[in-house]
């Protein structure tokens, strides 16, 4: 069978039904097709298959200009007939008897060579045959339904129409099959591209070869030929060359495409480049032509493969721009004009209107510039600020200075990301008369600059605006938003929150109870805790941030929600929290969400209730992954980390400090430090972990950073010098932290503190000290911390020699550490306890005596057969904080399945009897 691509099965079935004519009789073959698309090549690879001595085949092309039976006579001339000897029949005289004698006599020479082989006739280019040999094969049809005989007609709709109709009759009188020829597959280009360059393509190369000429097998050839003779590779850098060849050749090819005597072909071309996709009312309408007159030339595009298929639009943008490039500008400029006025008087989308608008010189109309606002408007809430931004500028082009598109635009630069659209913005800011619309505008960049690595600029400039008394032009309520977004920007950066708490810092008093006191209170509590000098004003700012309005700030109150949890009021911390992550949740801010879950679940790691800290900072994690807009995930991995510390999963805790990389100064700086070098600790690094310690120190420290709580590296950093033997050190270090603490004045930062002093003390006072510490941190909700207290008590006790006392205390903080789930803390405390004479198998003899009461209780609640959700309903917690402590049990059981658990729980029971 032929190689001919993209036709194999068109050739078959023309070569089946040659094959089988004598026993099915005639039919009638209709090859349709447009110019180039392969109707000679399938005809020229059935007559190559169909050379053998069974089938007669008989081929011709019609011509505009033959004479009558000019194409008769083509067809008949491979047989030795000729007109003067044994085709007599052509002679005539113009009677028409003569000619129904001539039809008459090809017909019984058509079934002389049909009586021995079967006949096969192909005309190429049949619309362009004359009209005798036409009528004869209608009348060869009508009379052989029972000879072997095959007319194939190939041609190319719409260009005559006289012969469209008697091809739509033949159809009818005898069987006929119907091949149009579409365009050529995506692997046929491939192919074809394969055998010019004797090698396979890039997709990208390829796609583009077939996308500018429309699977067109003729059109395919040319350019590829082109493409060869200038030795452009078939990869992605000869992507661009054939895209320009292509538009060449649509350029060059244009005239003949777009001509159509007597018809509207050109003018129906340009509207519809002009309008863009539209319909054929819509194109009447702006031509002023009626809708049959559209719809005629339509067909006609469609029929030259200028227009797609289906929609009214070009088969690809390179034609539209070709015939717009053919216009006079002037010309362009009027049909633009007109178009642009036809769709808003249509009252089409503003967006519409607006594509023709921006293309014209000049906009003399009123009613221009508000469709281009309107425009830009609709583009904001679809997404697609770079259209805004084109389309507001190209008003303030026209009305240069003009205010309320100045605030516009700059509201669009503002949204399209601060570090892209700073350099426009400030020009934009610049030209705005009004102070209050300036500011407001500058808030809205400080806020979205926050991440941005030029934060310090839009930091300086609301500084500047304070600073140089333009805040006497801006009322109160303005002022309050400027300090907040000063608040917020100035984080996050080492030099500027230095000046920020030192500078900026908002006092209580001074905040009201409106909605602009609420924006800054979150914030300015944020600046007051890390300041760490008065807990009662960052208290009180906190509470303001927090008070139910109708507007409600959900990125200053998580702030003040995890500043009350520092400040010592976990409980409001976490009712807030609670209200933030319930309503976050439905309103779909998942950035909230995340944030507010790994805020809760820190809480709840500081409490001790690690699973459903973990529950909380793996749907936190979750809720990362899913969100659209980017998520900070320091604050979720480094929160997940120091749970996975405790639990004993260094590995994991490695990989989500890894997530972070290296910290970036602000709000999370101190927590992954301190994280970061927790690990490195555990490990056996100490030297490491202590360089990260003093590291982060020197940091916060230079950036005015003094609170105790937040982030207390130093008292780590104090442990770590004991052990290091450089007490020295650890004693100026533990002054350092007790005078912050002394400010700072809660339960926490007091037993912190004594911790501190503890270690770096010696004898007696060591021992009285972190004998404070305990008390202290026993009333506070520190749990882990009062765990930690204990057991370095202990160890003081024993480094005294007072083993005695001292695996009473270490005892007590495993059985604390147990109760948490807190495994590393225990295992600590054992091993100090093993050193103190004491006894107690390894935790992980007893894998039950590491779960944590709820755990526990889940545990077996689960082993008694009930569901998730009825442990959750008879715990009141949720499925998925059920799930996390199946999980945790699970792991530390060392099970797989549900069933597992009642023989693990009864053989921990049995261990721990025996």
């Amino acid at each position: 069978m032929t190689d001919l691509v993209g036709r194999k099965a068109e050739c078959e079935n023309l070569v089946r039904l040659a094959e089988t004519s004598r026993d099915e009789g005639a039919h009638l073959v209709l090859v349709r097709g447009s110019k180039g698309i392969g109707k000679s090549s399938l005809l020229a690879a059935a007559r190559r298959e169909l050379g053998s001595d069974d089938v007669t085949v008989l081929c011709a092309t019609g011509r505009a200009l033959a004479a009558e039976y000019g194409t008769v006579r083509e067809l008949f001339e491979p047989l030795g007939l000729t007109a003067g000897s044994a085709l007599p029949v052509l002679e005539t005289t113009g009677q028409p008897d003569d000619h129904y004698a001539v039809l008459c006599g090809l017909y019984r020479i058509a079934v002389n060579v049909m009586a021995d082989r079967s006949l096969v006739i192909m005309l190429d280019d049949a619309n362009a045959c004359d009209v005798q040999t036409l009528r004869w094969i209608d009348f060869l049809l009508r009379r052989s339904a029972e000879l072997p005989l095959v007319v194939v007609l190939a041609w190319q709709p719409g260009v005559v129409e006289q012969a469209d109709l008697l091809f739509a009759e033949m159809a009818d009188i005898s069987p006929a099959m119907m091949i149009d020829l579409a365009p050529l597959s995506a692997p046929d280009v491939v192919t074809l591209i394969e055998r010019a360059f004797g090698r396979g393509p890039d997709p990208l190369f390829a796609e583009t070869c077939g996308r500018i000429t429309g699977g067109n097998p003729l059109r395919l050839h040319t350019l590829l030929t082109l493409l060869c003779a200038r030795k452009v590779p078939p990869d992605e850098s000869g992507v661009e060359h054939a895209q320009e060849l292509g538009r060449q050749m649509v350029t060059e090819c244009l005239p003949d495409l777009l001509e159509e005597p007597g018809g509207h072909v050109h003018e129906v071309a340009c509207a519809i480049a002009v309008l863009g996709p539209a319909d054929a009312r819509t194109v009447g309408r702006f031509l002023e032509l009626p809708e049959p007159f559209v719809t005629s030339a339509v067909d006609a595009l469609r029929r030259k493969e200028v227009l797609a298929a289906q929609e009214l639009e070009f088969r690809h943008e390179d034609i539209a721009g070709a015939v717009l490039s053919a216009l006079p500008p002037g010309r362009l400029a009027e049909l633009r004009h007109r178009a642009a006025t036809l769709l808003n008087d249509e009252g089409r989308p503003a967006e519409e209107v607006a594509s023709q608008l921006t293309w014209l010189p000049e906009l003399p109309e009123v009613w221009m510039c508000c469709a281009l606002r309107e425009a830009a408007a609709a583009a904001v809430r679809r997404g697609a600020l770079e259209l805004a931004e084109r389309y507001l500028t190209r008003v303030l082009d026209q009305v240069p200075g003009h205010p309320a598109t100045l605030l516009e635009l700059a509201d669009v630069l503002v949204m399209m990301g601060p570090a892209a659209a700073l350099p426009r913005l400030t020009e934009v800011v610049d030209q705005m008369a009004d102070i209050g619309e300036k500011v407001k505008i500058l808030c809205r960049l400080g806020l979205m600059a926050v991440a941005a690595t030029w934060s310090e600029a839009a930091f300086d400039r609301l500084a500047m605006i304070l600073d140089e008394g333009e805040n006497s032009r801006i009322d109160s309520e303005l002022l309050l938003q400027v300090h907040a977004v000063l608040l917020t920007v100035g984080l996050g950066k080492q030099a500027s929150t230095a000046q920020l708490l030192t500078r900026y810092r908002v006092p209580p008093r001074r905040v009201p109870n409106t909605a602009s006191g609420r924006l800054i209170s979150g914030v300015a509590a944020q600046a007051e805790m890390l300041a760490g000098e008065s807990v009662q004003s960052t208290l009180d700012l906190a509470r303001l941030g927090l008070v139910p309005g109708s507007v409600v700030h959900a990125g200053p109150a998580l702030a003040a929600a995890a500043v009350l949890g520092l400040s010592g009021e976990p409980a409001e911390a976490m009712s807030a929290l609670d209200r933030l992550i319930t309503t976050s949740g439905v309103d779909g801010a998942l950035d909230i969400h995340a944030l507010a879950l790994a805020t809760r679940a820190g809480l709840l790691d500081h409490a001790g209730d690690l699973a459903e800290a973990h529950a909380d900072a793996q749907t936190a994690l979750e809720v990362v992954e899913r969100a659209v807009t980017p998520v900070e995930v320091a604050l979720p991995c480094a929160t997940m980390a120091s749970i996975l510390l405790k639990q004993g999963d260094i590995a994991e805790a490695e990989e989500h400090l890894d997530r972070v990389g290296e910290p970036r100064f602000g709000w999370t700086y101190g927590p992954v430090m301190v994280m970061k070098a927790a690990v490195r600790r555990v490990r056996g690094d100490l030297t490491g972990a202590l360089d990260l310690l003093l590291e982060c120190g020197r940091q916060l420290t230079s950036a005015g950073i003094h609170n105790p709580v937040w982030a207390p590296w130093w008292l780590d950093a104090v442990c770590l010098l004991v052990r290091l033997d450089r007490r020295e050190e650890a004693v100026e270090l533990a002054e350092f932290g007790a005078e912050r603490a002394r400010r700072w004045d809660t339960l926490e930062a007091r037993g912190l503190s004594l911790m501190a002093s503890g270690m770096a003390a010696t004898g007696t006072v060591a021992a009285e000290l972190l004998g404070a510490a305990v008390t202290e941190l026993s009333a506070s909700s520190a749990r882990p911390l009062h765990v930690r207290a204990v057991r370095l008590l202990g160890e003081v006790r024993l480094s005294d020699g007072d083993a005695k006392a001292a695996r009473e205390h270490l005892r007590t903080a495993i059985n604390m550490a147990i109760r948490l789930g807190d495994r590393a803390a225990a295992a600590e405390a054992r091993e100090l306890l093993v050193l103190a004479g004491g006894r107690m198998p390894k935790l992980g003899a007893r894998p039950a005596d590491a779960l944590s009461g709820r755990e526990r209780r889940v545990a077996e609640l689960a082993a008694a057969g009930a569901t998730n959700r009825e442990i959750a309903e008879e715990l009141f917690v949720t499925i998925r904080t059920v799930e996390s402590h199946l999980s945790n049990v699970y792991r530390k059981l060392g099970v797989e399945l549900r069933t597992d658990l009642l023989a693990a729980l009864k053989n921990s029971l049995r261990t721990t009897r025996a």
